[in-house]
């Protein structure tokens, strides 16, 4: 049905062929605040429909040319929601009982003794419209809005994923600056004790070509040559440790795959690749973890937990304090993992403690926190691990972090 024209009152269309009753419910409708339309017959009345547009309809069964039954139908396939009340004949009842069936709202036998009912059960009728209406209404705005928060929700997903793999980026660069920065000291040391050998080599053959060398020349050329060798071994050495285990964690950051690891070769692994970070502090982290326990896991997933936590520490936990520890204890049971970290911080308030999960919490707004950390920490946990994970702190009494792994303690080859 198009959409109905503003007015006042409501409109009654009444379809009778008996002038009597027309002009009888009319005036009635009239007394009563409606606005009453009349039409003889059922084709005149499917016209006025078309034109104006009723919120109710009053239609006799028995009419010429087009009948009170097929107008029914007529309406009730292009407008359902679009009351009708059939007036009929006590001797067609069955009429008005068909007609009930075929989409009207209500029936009325004549001779009405009191045209009150006739206004009752129009306004009972315009009621349910109204109801009706109102039903469509609101469900149309709650679809509407359904798929409004859908889309939100979408876009704040899409958005997180970008934040968490910026964050994951971020600290991947902070990986490589450190490890840059640490890498330059040995193969400085390195670069020195080769250039001192070979100004060692070039000064003993000349001394050697002129046959000006002495048995003392060649002692100290040796002497030279071995220190200059144990040097540039020993910070090579520490290059290539370095280089090896930030190849190693960069690539599981970057990566989701799965495989068997060394549980605590692989956390000393992603300490020395936060050495840089740790040694500007007088912090210091234990470690209390099996040495021959290995799990097969999502290395790149524990990176991502461990170094979130280890940072957290380092930026909210000692923050304004000098001298701080942080202690990560791995138990095993059976086939789960239980990881401990504690610091001895300043800890959090209830307030911070409940909201820690939160996307976009930060105690860190505008000082370059993004609030994804702990969030990044939980979603791994939950739902990479299908594990669990506790907080435990109080204002000045640090932080106890407990994550429980199911599923990851490789039979046989754990201690």
């Amino acid at each position: 049905m198009t959409e109905t024209p503003d007015r006042t009152q409501p409109l009654i269309l009444v379809v009778d062929d008996e002038p009597f009753i027309r002009d009888c419910f009319s005036d009635t409708l009239e007394d009563s605040g409606y606005d009453p339309l009349v039409a003889e017959n059922g084709r005149i009345a499917l016209e006025l429909i078309e034109e104006h547009h009723p919120d109710l309809i009053l239609c006799d069964m028995q009419m010429p040319e087009v009948g009170g039954l097929e107008v029914v139908r007529t309406v009730h396939e292009k407008y359902p929601n679009l009351p009708i009340i059939v007036v009929s004949g006590a001797g067609v009842i069955e009429d008005a009982i068909e007609a009930v069936r075929e989409g009207a709202w209500d029936y009325l036998v004549k001779p009405l003794y009191s045209l009150k009912t006739l206004i009752q059960s129009v306004e009972k009728a315009l009621e349910r419209a109204h109801l009706i209406a109102e039903n469509q209404e609101y469900q149309k705005n709650l679809e509407k809005r359904t798929l409004e928060l859908q889309k939100e929700i979408e876009d704040r997903e899409k958005a997180e994923k970008k934040l968490v793999q910026s964050e994951k980026m971020a600290a991947l660069g902070d990986l490589v600056a450190g490890v840059a920065h640490e890498i330059n000291t040995p193969l400085g040391i390195g670069v020195t004790g080769i250039s001192y050998l070979q100004d060692a080599t070039n000064t003993f053959q000349q001394l050697f070509e002129t046959g000006e060398a002495k048995k003392s020349d060649l002692e100290k050329f040796l002497k030279d040559c071995r220190e200059a060798c144990e040097v540039t071994l020993s910070n090579l050495s520490r290059a290539a440790q370095l280089v090896t285990g930030f190849k190693q964690i960069a690539v599981d950051q970057s990566s989701d795959e799965r495989r068997t690891f060394n549980v605590k070769e692989y956390i000393q692994e992603i300490l020395f690749s936060l050495y840089p970070r740790i040694k500007k502090t007088k912090h210091t982290v234990d470690l209390d973890c099996p040495e021959e326990l290995v799990i097969d896991s999502y290395p790149g997933a524990f990176s991502q937990i461990l170094t979130n936590l280890v940072m957290n520490s380092l930026i909210h936990g000692f923050e304004d304090i000098e001298q701080g520890t942080i202690s990560i204890a791995i138990m095993q049971e059976n086939s789960s993992l239980t990881l401990h970290y504690k610091d001895d911080g300043k800890g959090m308030t209830e307030e911070q403690r409940t909201k820690i999960y939160d996307p976009f919490y930060t105690t860190k707004r505008g000082s370059g926190g993004t609030g994804l950390g702990m969030n990044l920490v939980f979603n791994l946990v939950s739902e990479k691990f299908t594990g669990e994970i506790e907080c435990e702190s109080t204002p000045g009494g640090g932080v106890h972090i407990t994550i429980s792994i199911p599923n990851v303690v490789k039979s046989g080859e754990a201690s």
